[in-house]
C-alpha cells in the first residue's frame, strides 16, 4: 500500500502560475464543495489491531484569487513484514477549481515507505492539463498529462447519487485517480449492496471497484464514508485522538495474509505438479494460463491444478500492439535508460535464443539483488541504486531488463508455497513473465527459477493495474489434493 504525504507549505507564490482571468464559479461545484468540508478521521486495521490513521481536512481556499476546494490527507502506516519493520508515512494536498468540471489544478505529494522518500507534484500548463514531477533519490521525471477524471463535477454526480437513494443493485461509474500510474486515470464502478439500514447514523453498503479491487463502504446519504474494507485492511471512522492511537509495529503482513495449508510439502523446486480443493474464490476469474486449470465442484468448491512452467510446442505470437507496449519503457520500467541497457548486456550475454536470454537475465538479477523484505523501491533505476529487494523489487528489475534486451516481459502475481513462523503456507508472491514467441513463460528470479517456476506458482494478476487478487485476501482456504515431484 502507498500513502501520500504533501506538505502545505509548498503552496507558495513561487508555485502559483498565472493561467488567466479568475473564471466564474459554478453554484453546483461550490454546494459540492461546501458539503465536503470538513475533517475527518479514520483508523486503519489490520487483524483486529489499529496500525494506521488516515486524517482528511477538507476546506475552501483562496486560489489564484478565486475560490477553490483543498484537501488534506495525512496518513501514517506501521506494521511488520516478518522480521521487518514497515512505517508509511506521507501527506498529500490536492486542490479543485470550482469552475468548469472542478479540476484538479494543484497537487502535491510527499511519501516516506521505509526511509524511501518519493515526492510527486502537478501544476497547469500552457496545455491545458497538467504538469507532473516526480522526485526519486535526486532523479526528476517530469511529464504533461489531462488533467485527471477524478473532478469536482464527478463528486457531485456521486452525491446527487447518494442522495437520491439508490436501490439495492443500482450502479454508477466514476472515476479516480492513481498519480504513480502511467494513465493516471482509473475508472471506478460503485454498486449498492445493501439499502438504507435503520442504524444511527443510517447508511448505505456501496461496494467500489477500481482496478478490480474492491472496497466496501458504509456511507451515508450525505455521503460521509463510516467505514471502508479493502483486502486486509479496515479503515473506521474514529475521534482523532482515537484514530493516532496505534499498536505499532504490532502486525505482520505476511503472516496475516497468508493462506494457511494442512501440509509441509517440502522443497517447492521439486514440485512439478500441484492439486487444490479451494474455497473462498466467490467472483473471481484467475488469469488464462496454459500451466493452471481451475474446475468448479459446486457448493462454492473448486478444483485448482498448478504445473511447472515448460516450453510447449503449440502457441502464437503477439499481436504486434501488445509486442510493442511489453518492450517499451514506463515511468517505474525505464529500459532505455543507460544503466538498465548496460545490465541487460552484461546479464543476456549476447545470448539470442528468448529462452536462454531469459534465463541469463533471471540469474544475473537474482545475484544482483541482495534479498530483503519490505524494500519499497517503486522503480528500476532505485532498484539498481539500492541493490536490494524482494519479489516486487526483483520482477520490476527483471522486466526492465527484458525489455532493454529486446524481450517482451511483464509481472505478475498471486500465490506461491513458503513458509511463515515453520509452518506451511501459500503466500502472496510477484513474478515475471516473458514472450518465447509463442507463448508466455513464467521464471521467478527472487527464488533463483531461471527455467520456469515450479508448480506451486498459482498466478492471480497481470500487470500493474490488475488489483481483483486483493478480494481474495483473508477468503481463501486451501487443501492439498495431489503434488508431483520431479
Amino acid at each position: 500500500m502507498t500513502l501520500f504525504w504533501a506538505s502545505l507549505s509548498f503552496l507558495i507564490a513561487a508555485e502559483m502560475p498565472v493561467v488567466g482571468a479568475v473564471r466564474q464559479v459554478d453554484p453546483v461545484l461550490l454546494s459540492t464543495a461546501r458539503q465536503l468540508e470538513g475533517r475527518v478521521a479514520y483508523g486503519i486495521y489490520i487483524s483486529g489491531k489499529r496500525v494506521g490513521f488516515e486524517i482528511e481536512d477538507t476546506s475552501l481556499v483562496l486560489w489564484q484569487g478565486a475560490l477553490a476546494l483543498r484537501q488534506v490527507t495525512d496518513s501514517d502506516l506501521d506494521i511488520r513484514i516478518e522480521s521487518a519493520r514497515n512505517r508509511m508515512v506521507s501527506r498529500e494536498t490536492s486542490i479543485n477549481a470550482l469552475y468548469g468540471d472542478g479540476p484538479v489544478v494543484f497537487y502535491k505529494a510527499s511519501i516516506d515507505e521505509a526511509g524511501e522518500r518519493v515526492e510527486r507534484h502537478a501544476v497547469e500548463n500552457a496545455k491545458g492539463g497538467l504538469r507532473l514531477v516526480t522526485q526519486r533519490r535526486g532523479r526528476t521525471d517530469s511529464r504533461d498529462i489531462d488533467f485527471p477524471k477524478a473532478n469536482l463535477r464527478d463528486s457531485a454526480t456521486y452525491l446527487a447519487w447518494l442522495k437520491k437513494g439508490p436501490a439495492v443493485g443500482a450502479r454508477l461509474n466514476s472515476w479516480s485517480c492513481s498519480w504513480d500510474k502511467d494513465n493516471v486515470d482509473a475508472p471506478v464502478v460503485r454498486t449498492v449492496r445493501s439499502g438504507l439500514g435503520k442504524g444511527t447514523p443510517a447508511f448505505f453498503q456501496v461496494e467500489e471497484r477500481v482496478d478490480g479491487a474492491m472496497t466496501l463502504v458504509d456511507t451515508t446519504p450525505s455521503g460521509d464514508a463510516l467505514r471502508m474494507r479493502i483486502g486486509p485492511m479496515d479503515l473506521r471512522m474514529e475521534e482523532e485522538s482515537k484514530a493516532r492511537m496505534l499498536d505499532r509495529g504490532t502486525v505482520d503482513l505476511i503472516d496475516a495474509a497468508s493462506v494457511a495449508l494442512d501440509r509441509d510439502l517440502g522443497d517447492p523446486r521439486a514440485i512439478n505438479r500441484m492439486v487444490l480443493k479451494v474455497v473462498g474464490l466467490e467472483d473471481f476469474v484467475p488469469p488464462v494460463d496454459s500451466r493452471q486449470k481451475v474446475e468448479a465442484l459446486g457448493a462454492g468448491r473448486w478444483r485448482v491444478t498448478l504445473e511447472r512452467d515448460v516450453a510447449r510446442p503449440t502457441g502464437q505470437p503477439l499481436p504486434d500492439s501488445e509486442r510493442a507496449a511489453m518492450v517499451s519503457p514506463t515511468g517505474v520500467i525505464q529500459s532505455g535508460d543507460p544503466k538498465v541497457i548496460a545490465l541487460a548486456k552484461k546479464w543476456g550475454a549476447n545470448e539470442k535464443k528468448p529462452a536462454e536470454l531469459a534465463a541469463n537475465l533471471c540469474r544475473g538479477v537474482y545475484k544482483y539483488l541482495k534479498k530483503i523484505l519490505g524494500a519499497n523501491s517503486e522503480d528500476a533505476l532505485t532498484i539498481i541504486e539500492r541493490r536490494e529487494g524482494d519479489c516486487t523489487e526483483h520482477t520490476l528489475l527483471f522486466v526492465a531488463v527484458a525489455r532493454a534486451a529486446g524481450l517482451p516481459a511483464r509481472e505478475v502475481g498471486g500465490l506461491a508455497y513458503g513458509q511463515v513462523k515453520g509452518k506451511p503456507v501459500l503466500a502472496w508472491h510477484a513474478w515475471p513473465e516473458y514472450h518465447d514467441g509463442k507463448q508466455w513463460r513464467a521464471v521467478d528470479p527472487t527464488w533463483n527459477e531461471p527455467e520456469g517456476v515450479d508448480g506451486t506458482h498459482w498466478k492471480l494478476s497481470v500487470g500493474d493495474r490488475d488489483s481483483a487478487w486483493l478480494n481474495l485476501m483473508g477468503k481463501l482456504k486451501v487443501e492439498v489434493e495431489k503434488v508431483e515431484t520431479r
